[in-house]
């Protein structure tokens, strides 16, 4: 009986991983430093994501990320679009089926994950813009308001009308810093334009944001940029039929509207993955190091190549841009948040 018992849980906890989106990967061991498996068992790491990899934004790049861990030698796996209500859920599966590292991509997780953490003290948990490092929880920060800032600097030198627009999700810290940073750009280049910004409640929903883009528009707003994920599609979409031109917030939106979107300011979170692990590897998580940002400085938010929409966008323009980024960069530029 014991060992039909033993059968049976081993099947349970096959088949809750595989519902946790749980597909292990095939690569050789990790090197592994003090913080990793010593005795040469490939380490096993898990992401837990709140929206599709597909968004060409910030489950993306998340998603990038863990690639990059699985070229160092571990072995993934992650689900997506994983609500707050199922995430004890798919922690539980993961950590009970031996996961040495499972990192949660967004601080909306933050406040649900850290009484399950207590229960898996062998297991390292990392959360991304998270604000508690502690036992075995460490946060990485991204610097949102360095991308917002890019992206409202841009706005305001590509606008017209004087007025600027800015979508966002939902209303976390980083969401907020984002939408501060756009705020302080648009003002860094004309402090007499005007900042139109709302959020949409969603990172998904894709027509609101259009509606919500719209009306901006409708208001006299000529230049935009979004900061809500999968729903960004929404607000670049508004921007093509709109006539006005858009700064994405990942690659792949100019597809939406080739018309619009001129360039896109990244925030590659995969430099924050990979940077997160290979500090794993190397026994730094600790639960003392306190939260790490990173932003343009580390390379963590960049430009990317101007699109066909840009063509009729000025050199002196494009200067400023690039001037207005490396000012950023090197710290001459300081961003105030609440």
């Amino acid at each position: 009986m014991k060992k039909v018992f033993a059968l049976l849980l081993a099947l349970t906890l096959a088949l809750s991983l595989a519902a946790c989106g749980g597909k292990p990967n095939d690569a050789p061991p990790a090197s592994g430093g003090d913080g990793a498996e010593d005795s040469g068992e490939q380490v096993r790491v898990a992401c837990i994501l709140s929206g599709p990899i597909s968004d060409m934004s910030w489950n993306y790049t998340a998603h990038q990320g863990m690639l990059r861990i699985e070229q160092m030698g571990a072995e993934i796996a992650y689900q997506e679009n994983v609500e707050n209500s199922a995430l004890p859920d798919c922690i539980n599966t993961y950590a009970t089926d031996g996961y040495d590292v499972i990192i949660l991509s967004t601080n909306s997780y933050e406040e649900s994950a850290m009484p399950i953490t207590k229960d898996f003290p062998d297991t390292q948990f990392i959360i991304i813009n998270g604000q508690t490092t502690e036992g075995n929880v460490t946060s990485y920060a991204v610097a949102d308001e360095d991308q917002g800032f890019m992206q409202g600097a841009i706005c305001a030198l590509l606008s017209e009308s004087g007025k600027a627009g800015f979508v966002g999700s939902v209303e976390i810290t980083p969401i907020l810093n984002g939408r501060a940073g756009f705020e302080q750009g648009v003002k860094y280049i004309n402090g007499d334009y005007e900042v139109n910004a709302t959020m949409v409640g969603s990172y998904t929903d894709v027509g609101a944001a259009k509606e919500m883009s719209k009306a901006m528009i409708g208001g006299g707003v000529d230049a935009i940029a979004p900061m809500c994920d999968a729903a960004a599609l929404g607000v670049v979409e508004a921007a093509q039929e709109g006539g006005i031109y858009a700064v994405a917030s990942g690659e792949g939106q100019e597809t939406i509207a080739p018309d619009s979107v001129v360039c896109a300011v990244i925030k590659d979170t995969a430099v924050v993955y990979e940077r997160a692990y290979q500090d794993y590897l190397d026994g730094k998580l600790d639960g003392t190091t306190g939260v790490l940002k990173l932003g343009a400085a580390d390379g963590v938010v960049y430009m990317g190549d101007y699109y066909p929409a840009a063509d009729g966008i000025s050199d002196d323009v494009k200067s400023q841009i690039a001037d207005t980024y490396n000012a950023l960069a090197s710290g001459e530029i300081t961003i105030t948040l609440d």
